[in-house]
């Protein structure tokens, strides 16, 4: 059994060694315009994953192209969990965008950045993504807005859901929960005190993150796709964001052993919670 320090930093030189070796080429892709841009990052993703010990079980039935899906978030990993099963794109916050390394390694993989602060862009941003949905793109957005504990799902932000509405002529562009719940270590189910340590939540520091990461043993995550539905359906924006929280609450909580259940409410209630959140995306 490898020394911790050891651990880290083997997979540390693995995870640059990945970036220096797919960049260029996805620079490439990207810059020329050629086919094919998404097959990089899922290999990345891949990669990065079995570098650091991550199996990722899936459930449910997977996305068709053109779906916007809408997960909980708990860590920056779950870029790399969701990315690896799939082609999708991200929606982040434009703060992202100008981080070190990250914010590079974001553009190359076609992530929308949006500026949620500023209203006047809203209309600009949800057209921005509607394109992207119309041309076959996959779409993962974070509509709590921060990050969680990896067992409470904040509540989803209504607002966020605006890219799914589209003139009554047109086709529902298709909406689909996703849960994303860190299951078990070293094969052993994950107590909420250590599923807590994955999280970047509160005042845990990325590169602390990171680190605690890097030196874990091998982890299960759980990606559980709920049933598809769009905006018709659901009866309008608030009350798909309440239907798609209880879906993916309740996914995480069949992980966590019933830690929580949400049960159906039409009240737009904000609960409290104790879990202080560190807005990512």
């Amino acid at each position: 059994m490898l020394p911790d320090i050891v651990r880290i930093a083997l997979r540390l030189i693995l995870v640059l060694a990945l970036i220096a070796l797919l960049t260029p080429f996805q620079f490439l892709i990207i810059t020329l315009r050629l086919p094919g841009s998404h097959f990089l990052p899922q290999l990345f993703h891949k990669g990065v994953l079995k570098i650091i010990g991550a199996r990722v079980r899936l459930s449910g039935p997977l996305p068709a192209p053109g779906t916007l899906i809408v997960s909980n978030h708990v860590s920056w990993l779950d870029i790399c969990i969701i990315g690896s099963v799939l082609p999708v794109n991200f929606v982040a916050k434009a703060d992202i965008s100008g981080w070190p390394i990250f914010g590079s390694m974001a553009k190359l993989q076609k992530t929308l950045f949006i500026n949620r602060d500023r209203r006047s862009d809203t209309a600009n941003q949800r057209n921005a993504m509607q394109d992207r949905l119309l041309n076959g793109s996959r779409l993962v957005l974070f509509p709590e807005g921060t990050t969680g504990d990896g067992t409470i799902v904040f509540p989803f932000k209504s607002a966020l859901f605006a890219a799914a509405e589209l003139p009554e002529d047109d086709k529902p562009i298709p909406i689909q929960p996703l849960s994303v719940a860190f299951a078990e270590l070293s094969g052993i189910p994950m107590s909420r005190r250590i599923r807590i340590k994955y999280a970047w939540i509160g005042d845990v520091g990325l590169l602390a993150n990171m680190l605690h990461v890097l030196r874990s043993y091998s982890f299960t995550i759980n990606l559980t796709f709920h049933e598809p539905t769009n905006l018709v359906a659901a009866g309008g924006r608030k009350k798909l964001a309440l239907s798609a929280h209880r879906q993916v609450q309740n996914g995480v909580a069949n992980t966590t052993v019933g830690s929580v259940s949400v049960v159906a409410s039409d009240a737009d209630v904000t609960p409290e919670f104790e879990v202080s959140p560190k807005p990512l995306a």
